[in-house]
């Protein structure tokens, strides 16, 4: 038998890359300061996700989202769970800030969070925490201040880095580059792919995951255009389907049933291409040892509208299509499994819960509240602000829900409908007012919440200045009047 021999100078350094190893098998102990992972993914809808009782209908056989409904069985799902506003901005600046779109004043898109304006993420990082995000649609870029707080914040996909996509796309006619930049944003970006990635690679450098660290990712697919990859789409439509899934926002292409129910198909793949990537940043933390410790909420910004009240797309309404979003929260040892949370909700108490599983200091002036109560069994309702703010359309609304209640108040129409969303769940058949005098019980409650409310934001927001990458490709998602 031969022997191999060696030498008294390797030892320390055979023995040293021994401790490594054992190391690295060692879960990391993070005391009180779990790592926490904040998810936000665009454009989903409540109803279309697997734990909410959505079936596709173009493919029953498939989930839409199993990922998610692995975390309901395992953590809390909140029922009735609403976006602050249906569109992007304004509720990512609520989703990280605890505050409803009023009391932040980031309304429309020419104004940006101000510098003073303490993020979830700051909190945190006071706290302690590491911190890093990435983004995937346009309205997350740093130039609104979303960065204020990580240690790192940047874009996930290329095509919002890089500065010469703007020159491209603001270049008369359709050239190649133009084409290639509009499918790698829309059509084949995969953008959960490179946002996943960019995290875990994050993590990995220098074993970032072995300390705690709070990671807030946005994942852009399910938004329009529906371009899933190859594979999805052949798993969610039919043989023969013929959508081509950038006919949705086009007016002059009728939506008739069979073109919108291919729609709904393709959006449908999106979602679970988006979840299917979500279960492998998982399995990444199972690799490490960490599945345990990590704190995941997953929630949406807003939903979809397919003609339900006659719009297609959102930034339009304040129905339940666009409002009622997904909200999942696991943390093993902290939120029971199996938990359903009936009570109402806003994505402006993520970040209050957050800190308080955090163990960092609460804010003591923000509309946002922690949801543990709730998770633990407590009874009763968060109250609900919603608003929609686009002086371009002439549109002004204020929603408010209390329970199973709901009021929109147009004030360009000066008009009052009130849901009971129970017995009314599509929203058809209001209770409608000519003004805010009306004897109605909710109605009173209602306003005299709304008078409560700051006149002018706690911070005056700053007026922003966008790159003109950054226009464009906020023009070609859609968004060509939003100022």
């Amino acid at each position: 038998m031969s022997r191999i021999r060696t030498s008294r100078a390797a030892l320390p350094l055979i023995f040293a890359l021994i401790a490594c190893a054992k190391a690295a098998d060692v879960p990391p102990d993070y005391g009180d300061r779990r790592p926490i992972v904040l998810i936000s993914i665009d454009s989903l809808r409540a109803d279309h996700c697997t734990p909410y009782g959505h079936r596709s209908e173009t493919a029953p056989g498939e989930e839409s989202t199993p990922f998610l409904a692995r975390m309901a069985r395992e953590g809390a799902l909140f029922e009735n769970a609403s976006a602050a506003s249906p569109w992007t901005l304004p509720s990512h600046v609520t989703l990280l800030s605890g505050m409803h779109p009023r009391e932040h004043g980031v309304r429309t898109r020419k104004f940006r969070i101000p510098d003073e304006l303490e993020l979830v993420s700051g909190r945190l990082r006071q706290a302690g925490y590491q911190t890093a995000g990435f983004f995937s649609g346009p309205f997350l870029h740093n130039v609104w201040g979303f960065g204020h707080g990580f240690d790192l914040y940047q874009p996930g996909v290329t095509y919002l880095a890089d500065p010469e996509t703007g020159a491209h796309l603001a270049e008369a006619g359709k050239s190649d580059e133009v084409e290639g930049i509009h499918a790698q944003s829309h059509s084949d970006a995969e953008c959960a792919e490179q946002v996943v990635g960019k995290a875990i690679e994050w993590l990995e450098r220098k074993d970032r995951y072995r300390e705690p660290f709070f990671l807030f990712l946005h994942l852009w697919d399910p938004h329009y255009d529906y371009f899933p990859p190859a594979e999805y789409r052949d798993r969610f439509l039919p043989d023969g389907a013929t959508a081509r899934g950038d006919e949705f926002l086009n007016d002059e292409i009728p939506l008739t049933p069979e073109l919108k129910r291919e729609l709904l198909g393709l959006y449908d793949a999106e979602i679970r291409y988006t979840d299917d990537w979500i279960a492998r940043l998982d399995a990444q933390f199972e690799a490490w040892g960490i599945a345990d410790d990590v704190i995941l909420l997953i929630t949406a910004d807003h939903g979809e509208e397919f003609l339900e009240h006659g719009n297609r797309g959102h930034h339009l309404t304040l129905y339940e299509e666009v409002m009622h979003v997904p909200m999942l929260v696991r943390a093993p040892g902290l939120v029971p499994a199996g938990v359903r949370v009936a009570g109402s909700v806003s994505i402006a108490d993520v970040a209050p819960t957050l800190l308080d599983f955090g163990g960092a200091p609460a804010w003591p002036d923000r509309s946002g509240v922690s949801l543990r109560r709730l998770i633990a069994g407590g009874d009763g309702n968060h109250t609900v602000r919603m608003d929609l703010l686009r002086p371009t359309k002439q549109l002004q609304l204020i929603g408010w829900r209390e329970g199973s209640e709901k009021l929109i108040y147009d004030s360009q129409q000066r008009l009052t409908s009130i849901f009971d969303l129970t017995s009314d769940r599509f929203e058809r058949a209001p209770r409608s007012f000519d003004g805010l005098d009306e004897q109605d019980a909710f109605l009173q409650r209602a306003v005299a919440s709304l008078r409560l409310e700051p006149q002018t934001p706690v911070h005056p927001p700053g007026e922003v200045s966008e790159p003109e990458h950054v226009s464009t490709a906020l023009n070609q998602a859609g968004y060509v009047d939003d100022k």
